[in-house]
């Protein structure tokens, strides 16, 4: 069973995670959702038997900072630990993938970016499991904070020319960290940029749509499918 930690701050978005895009990623994988406050987080050293029924961890993207940090770190951070000591498999998402990094090597490997990036872009991805299926991909992009100065330990599998880690693979082990939204599609995509640049124009500036046909992101999903295989 996946465990869907859904870091999301906003009930708009929330909602939409839990309703909408949890059951078409997971197409039938069984799966339970926790956010941010609940109460099981708050007794979680005394009861991570909970938590050992759960065969695989998504993190999902938010409009928290992990360069700047928020006070939900310890509580992210503590389930992230307990599922990669115990090596199950792992799928960071933006914040998600910010937060995976920072679990493991500490606070200095985000920062904010000098230049954000917003809208749909062309991605280069490298030959990796997670990327069975996906030929030259293009993902929505939105975030402020980039992942940087990993260690060894970690293999870079995606990039392009604005953010060199897109995508990571640690240790070669089941865990992975994507910048990118894959579970977005074209519509959906359209309206949170949009909706983002309503409430930030400063950030209009850097918006990207490399999209020529939007039928090309719905191959984005194949990552879940390849995730939930392991």
């Amino acid at each position: 069973m996946l465990l869907a930690f859904n870091t999301n701050i906003s009930e708009k978005y929330k909602q939409s995670f839990d309703d909408h895009t949890l059951p078409i990623i997971t197409n039938g994988f069984p799966y339970e959702v926790i956010r941010l406050g609940d109460s099981v987080l708050d007794s979680f050293e005394t009861n991570q038997i909970i938590f050992s029924k759960y065969s695989h961890l998504l993190i999902s993207g938010s409009a928290l900072s992990a360069a700047s940090g928020s006070e939900f770190d310890e509580d992210i951070i503590k389930v992230i630990k307990y599922f990669l000591e115990n090596e199950k498999p792992i799928l960071g998402i933006c914040y998600g993938h910010q937060m995976l990094a920072r679990s493991i090597l500490g606070p200095k490997v985000c920062r904010k970016m000098d230049t954000p990036e917003f809208g749909c872009k062309k991605i280069v991805i490298e030959d990796n499991p997670l990327f069975n299926g996906i030929s030259n991909p293009i993902f929505l992009e939105s975030h402020n904070d980039e992942v940087f100065g990993l260690s060894k330990d970690f293999e870079i599998i995606a990039t392009n020319d604005k953010c060199k880690v897109q995508g990571y693979q640690y240790k070669n082990l089941p865990v992975w960290g994507v910048q990118f939204h894959p579970e977005k599609q074209f519509k959906d995509g359209c309206k949170m940029i949009e909706d983002h640049i309503v409430n930030c124009p400063e950030n209009k500036q850097f918006y990207i749509n490399e999209v020529e046909g939007p039928t090309i992101l719905e191959q984005n999903f194949q990552i879940f499918s390849n995730f939930l295989k392991e």
